[in-house]
């Protein structure tokens, strides 16, 4: 089995059984050992420091403007003790937050605060990173370029990216990208990978693997893609793999939708969100992205806000894209996210993520659209989803809103079993309510 970079570095630093007793950036200055990096900052327990501290990365400003809007309480703490079953197990909706180190979670009822949890260091006013629930907020982002009819998503990429003509990204329809059916040889596998292969050298653009030599060249001196939009044309058709036959979460999908959003709208993504959506929401802090090192945004995973924040999203994603007085994304859009055709249906049905024998089965997902992982396309229950457990639960059915942020021990939350758990704790306490 091929080991990765940053379980090499991990191995040679410090022995597994040492790992509980360190505190990440506990002193000043941090001792060697507890100092968060380039090469670690994914791994436990530095992610925890590291994810609400993204600037070690490059990072873009999306600076908020407007009255704050409060989010109403009708307070309710005893609602963390609703029990579930899970197996032949019997627990609570805390319980199941703390066993996937939670680091916050909101739980809204028909607009209303119903609790709200800190642990750790982290409290309201601090950022943290999305990661791969930014997808779901550039999908409804693009949303708004299509309502203003600037965007057609059955138009291939080429057609709004000059620089992907002749590639298999720009020979791909927008609708293509948006339901991750594009069939690009790439895999999305956090832990097996290797100098050379595709997802290693994305990676590395990405920011997930530290690259020094990309960052150390001179960019009008070499024609090394360096950056994410670049290495968009690097991408091919899988041998084994049909377009549009089954879904596929890949990545890089989201960054060439980025740059589709930054081209037709002549702004920036975060200057785009800011002035279309972070603007409307009456939030209460500035959030950031993180960028590859050319200050692209990172559109597949770099978003950061707080966690109130992050949930007024869920706010207007719940009222069919109205919050605050405004229509924050497209209504149609929103709708049809949550509309799955039969095709739709069936891509699901294709991927690993319904199959049973896998380690990664999912009950709970009926199809992928827009970036938006769709439970039920009747009830309109669905989830952004993030690594390490960040996640948006939306339940337009019973006016439901659960937003975490977390630093779980591994990335994967389709293959970590406290996320599975989770995912029944949001799903059984909607019900409840």
């Amino acid at each position: 089995m091929k080991k990765t970079l940053i379980a090499a570095v991990m191995t040679s630093v410090c022995s597994t059984a040492a790992l509980a007793d360190i505190q990440p950036m506990s002193t000043v200055p941090a001792q060697a050992d507890e100092q968060v990096t380039l090469s670690n900052y994914t791994q436990a327990p530095f992610n925890q420091w590291a994810f609400q501290n993204m600037g070690i990365h490059p990072s873009v400003m999306v600076p908020r403007d407007g009255d704050i809007t409060r989010i109403p309480a009708n307070l309710n703490p005893n609602v963390v003790n609703h029990s579930f079953a899970y197996g032949d197990q019997t627990l609570t909706f805390r319980d199941a937050m703390i066993n996937d180190h939670t680091d916050g979670y909101i739980i809204i009822k028909d607009g209303k605060v119903l609790h709200e949890e800190y642990f750790g260091d982290f409290d309201a006013r601090d950022h943290h990173l999305w990661a791969s629930s930014t997808k779901s907020l550039v999908g409804q982002a693009l949303g708004l370029l299509v309502e203003q009819g600037k965007v057609d998503v059955d138009e291939k990429v080429s057609h709004y990216i000059a620089e992907l003509k002749g590639t298999h990204f720009g020979e791909q329809t927008l609708r293509t990208l948006l339901n991750m059916t594009s069939a690009i040889d790439y895999s999305e596998d956090y832990v097996n990978m290797a100098p050379g292969d595709v997802h290693y050298e994305y990676f590395r653009r990405l920011g997930f693997i530290p690259a020094y030599d990309l960052m150390a060249m001179d960019p009008t001196k070499a024609d090394t893609p360096r950056d994410l939009l670049s290495f968009a044309a690097m991408f091919e058709q899988a041998e084994a793999l049909d377009i549009n036959h089954k879904f596929e979460y890949h990545s890089p999908n989201v960054d060439v939708i980025g740059w589709v959003i930054a081209r037709v709208s002549g702004e920036p993504l975060n200057q785009f969100i800011a002035n279309n959506i972070w603007n409307k929401l009456g939030v209460e802090h500035d959030a950031f992205f993180i960028t590859d090192m050319n200050y692209n945004p990172v559109a597949t995973g770099g978003f950061n806000t707080t966690l109130r924040d992050f949930a007024r999203v869920g706010l207007a994603m719940v009222n069919n894209g109205q919050y605050n007085g405004e229509q924050v994304f497209s209504e149609k859009w929103v709708k049809e996210s949550f509309t799955l055709t039969d095709a739709e249906k069936q891509h699901m049905m294709n991927s690993v993520y319904k199959d049973q024998s896998t380690g990664v089965y999912d009950a709970h997902l009926e199809g992928y659209k827009n970036f938006l992982w769709v439970h039920d396309s009747e009830k309109n229950i669905a989830t952004y989803r993030g690594v390490f457990g960040q996640f948006l639960y939306i339940n337009q059915d019973k006016n439901v809103v659960i937003a975490t942020f977390s630093s779980a021990d591994s990335a994967s939350n389709a293959a970590r079993e406290t996320s599975k758990v989770r995912m029944e704790a949001f799903e059984s306490l909607a019900k409840s309510l």
